[in-house]
């Protein structure tokens, strides 16, 4: 079979996970909510990293409107993952900061393996992660030439750190 016949079936793949993963989320995990790096996770990792900033930053940096952060960190709020305190030298800005639970929870969400992966035996795993390796030093690549922005590189740096622990 041609190179070019297999990339076709391995994207095809790919966008069969994408979609399946879409639902996973939306059915399985909906019992179960956890970090994911978007949305809350992706406020709560950006905390992780570097916390005491305002939603204004927050929302800079994240590369959100500051509707949707400000939205993301009331419902953090809620949770009582996050804490709000004003700037003592300008009350007007609110300072985001990350609680002991929202650490917890990222570390949880660090430590979380998806049922699924147990499909895999160990040494396809273990094939697996090289390629999968590859395949997103690849997609960061192409990111970084389509828009090196510090949004992207932020995000970038995110996912990097949510998934650090499983790289070797």
């Amino acid at each position: 079979m041609a190179k070019s016949v297999k990339a076709e079936l391995v994207a095809g793949k790919l966008a069969e996970y994408e979609q399946l993963s879409k639902i996973y989320d939306d059915i399985v995990k909906q019992a179960r909510p956890h970090l994911i790096v978007e949305g809350q996770g992706k406020i709560l990792l950006a905390l992780a990293d570097e916390d005491h900033l305002s939603q204004r930053e927050l929302a800079t940096r994240l590369g959100m409107s500051p509707q949707s952060t400000s939205e993301f960190v009331a419902k953090l709020a809620k949770r009582e993952l996050v804490t709000l305190s004003k700037l003592p030298s300008d009350r007007r800005v609110n300072l985001v900061n990350l609680t002991d639970a929202g650490r917890q929870e990222i570390e949880i969400a660090n430590q979380e393996v998806p049922p699924f992966v147990n499909a895999l035996t160990e040494a396809e795993l273990d094939q697996l992660v090289p390629l999968l390796n590859k395949i997103t030093t690849a997609m960061y690549a192409d990111i970084d030439a389509s828009n090196p922005t510090l949004g992207v590189k932020f995000h970038k740096l995110l996912a990097g750190r949510y998934l650090k622990q499983f790289k070797k």
